[in-house]
């Protein structure tokens, strides 16, 4: 009995010394990547285009740690049998949940003159980070190659991978990160780094439409899918209206009564949207004002994504992957919250044979009136959606 008695305490002893331990890991990553963080903050204030993007920052990372979790336990519920897909490292997520986005800074190995281009590098320069420090992110007992083709691959623009099954595509990432390796190396010839590629390949090749391709590990690669698809789940389901902020740390403000209708599009919605960007100081800038967004993308996510809250479950009755978006304005700026939707269902499309749906519930009590205008705007994009991305896309009034 005595024994029984010891060796419960020392389990138990051992459970809590773990989660210390694995507590004390994720606070050594946090400051690991919060300096990098900390310089794409900076470097947001150089350039128009960053100035009014969302925060990608150290809480949005902090929260994208915790949402792609969320989506790793749908993942695997759903993906049992599944030969895409496989078990996920939950450390290796959090990992790179916490590093995905440190390339906002620039990098050190490359020069950008504008801020498009520095977005549109930034997952690669994030595992670029991730190589630079492999001693520090193995020492924590995770594969740090794994960590920055995760890093890498979370977004589907910047890697390519549009298709988690397609071999090509991770070829063509594969050597993507190759070569941006190469160009470092070559720029800071005493500090070298490697991405060693032999988890998922041997370096074999074959030829398929004329073009070469890696023959993978299935496994190996299955495993880095299913984390890659919990990493953009959980970076898609961003708490814009809990955390209103731009990459270059100004406060966001919307008037959600600001929105034209009828629309025939979100551009026309949006043209005399009431929004603002507060700086330290407490000054305001119109995102109307000339030069600040030109092209009204600023104004759309804005909009959009603070009309939003989100997150992805597992749906027991179907056995699908859910990804929920609750609408907190029903009435207001309807076309850019569906294009934020939209965005979001594109995450949902790069995660092929898999078993996946939305659902979008509109908070609040309307009058009669005002559920039917709803009802019709949201029932033509379920609609509309559903064709597009072939799968289940409903929604429902819910009152909280």
């Amino acid at each position: 009995m005595l024994r029984k008695l010891i060796g419960a305490a020392l389990f138990a002893w051992l459970f809590i010394f773990t989660q210390i331990v694995s507590a004390a890991d994720v606070k050594s990553i946090e400051t690991l990547s919060a300096r990098y963080y900390a310089e794409g903050r900076a470097r947001a204030h150089e350039f128009a285009e960053l100035r009014i993007y969302s925060d990608h920052g150290t809480h949005h990372a902090a929260l994208v740690a915790v949402k792609s979790a969320e989506a790793a336990d749908a993942i695997e519920r759903a993906g049992l049998g599944n030969v895409w897909y496989s078990a996920i490292d939950r450390r290796e997520l959090e990992i790179a949940a916490y590093m995905h986005d440190t390339g906002m800074d620039g990098g050190a190995f490359k020069t950008y003159t504008d801020g498009t281009a520095l977005r549109k590098d930034h997952s690669l320069n994030s595992a670029i980070h991730v190589l630079e420090n492999r001693a520090y992110i193995e020492a924590l007992g995770v594969n740090a190659d794994a960590v920055a083709l995760a890093c890498m691959t979370h977004s589907k623009s910047c890697s390519g991978v549009r298709d988690l099954t397609s071999w090509e595509q991770w070829t063509d990432c594969f050597n993507r990160i190759d070569a941006a390796v190469a160009l470092y190396n070559q720029k800071f010839p005493s500090a070298q780094i490697y991405f060693d590629k032999s988890t998922w390949t041997d370096g074999a090749t074959y030829q398929r439409d004329n073009r070469t391709v890696y023959v993978f590990n299935r496994e190996a690669l299955a495993r880095s899918a299913a984390v890659t698809a919990a990493l953009r789940l959980g970076d898609a389901n961003r708490e814009a209206a809990q955390y209103p902020y731009t990459q270059s740390g100004e406060v966001i403000e919307v008037d959600f009564d600001s929105y034209v209708a009828p629309a025939k599009d979100w551009h026309a919605e949006i043209g005399k949207a009431k929004v603002f960007v507060i700086d330290a100081d407490g000054n305001r800038t119109s995102l109307l004002t000339p030069g600040v967004d030109t092209a009204g993308f600023g104004r759309m996510y804005m909009s959009g994504e603070g009309n939003l809250s989100m997150s992805c479950d597992f749906n027991a009755a179907t056995g699908n992957i859910r990804e929920l978006f609750k609408v907190l304005h029903g009435t207001s700026f309807p076309l850019s919250t569906q294009e934020c939707i939209e965005e979001r269902l594109g995450e949902l499309d790069t995660i092929k044979r898999f078993p996946v749906e939305a659902h979008i519930q509109i908070v609040g009590d309307y009058s009669k009136v005002e559920q039917k205008k709803i009802a019709r705007t949201y029932s033509r994009y379920c609609r509309d959606a559903q064709r597009k991305h072939q799968f289940p896309v409903t929604f429902e009034f819910i009152k909280e």
